[in-house]
């Protein structure tokens, strides 16, 4: 039998779909395979022990979609009711998220935030900085919300620094390179460890980069071209912004996985 603690740090993760976005050929995909075009979901996942219930990422507002297209004016479909209705579909209510974690805090992360005004929301100080002083590309990107800076100040925020156990069996780890502040979720769950890289690594075959094969959201699986040695451990995508930390997130989440 076993012990309350035990089984209580074991983990349930639910996949929430919050809407989608289409890329063109080589829009996000590393060096290899650029011709290939595909349908990223916008994310979150739901954590829930028995006890408590954690969410990771709060998707994208409905703002920075405008006539049905998002970042990069492609095809978009998302908003404040998708999270909300992924989550009624398992019987969650946004009053009864206790802790709100950010991968980071860019706009397609953070949409929906204002309805968790029970919550604790989790984020790495150093992203909490750089949301509040954008570089000039990010403008330019529109890769940060300011009025996120406003929706945070009026909820209850623990801004952290590195790794974290948010609670048994959930841990942070900051994983920069996307962005400065960027950080991967750690789950412990009965089928074993999952971590969740928010956007460090957005497609599988960036962590496995000799895989042959990557599933589309509509679950068929297409070809991909196996990387050479000279990637080394991983694939960066053309959303990463600083290449040495991002090389240091990856080789530790190779260590976790």
């Amino acid at each position: 039998m076993q012990k309350e603690d035990e089984i209580m740090s074991n983990w349930k993760i639910y996949s929430l779909y919050y809407g989608e976005l289409d890329c063109p050929k080589g829009a996000i995909t590393p060096g290899l395979d650029t011709d290939l075009p595909f349908t990223i979901p916008y994310m979150g996942y739901l954590l829930d022990n028995g006890s408590k219930k954690i969410l990771v990422d709060t998707g994208i507002n409905e703002r920075f979609i405008i006539d049905g297209k998002a970042w990069g004016g492609f095809r978009a479909q998302g908003g404040t009711k998708y999270v909300s209705d992924s989550l009624a579909k398992i019987g969650v209510n946004p009053e009864d998220i206790d802790v709100v974690l950010y991968t980071h805090l860019h706009n397609d992360h953070t949409g929906a935030s204002h309805i968790f005004a029970k919550s604790v929301h989790i984020f790495q100080e150093d992203e909490w900085a750089n949301l509040l002083d954008p570089l000039p590309s990010q403008k330019i990107r529109g890769d940060y919300d300011p009025e996120t800076i406003p929706v945070l100040k009026e909820m209850t925020c623990l801004k952290i620094e590195g790794t974290v156990e948010i609670e048994p069996g959930v841990t942070t780890y900051k994983t920069a390179g996307h962005t400065a502040g960027s950080m991967s979720v750690a789950v412990e769950t009965d089928k074993g460890l999952y971590v969740l890289t928010g956007d460090t690594a957005i497609l599988n075959c960036m962590l496995y980069p000799k895989s042959s094969t990557m599933s589309l959201m509509n679950g068929t699986k297409v070809k991909i071209t196996p990387a050479p040695d000279v990637y080394g451990p991983a694939i960066p995508s053309s959303l990463v912004y600083d290449h040495y930390a991002w090389y240091r997130s990856i080789y530790l989440l190779k260590t976790l996985i």
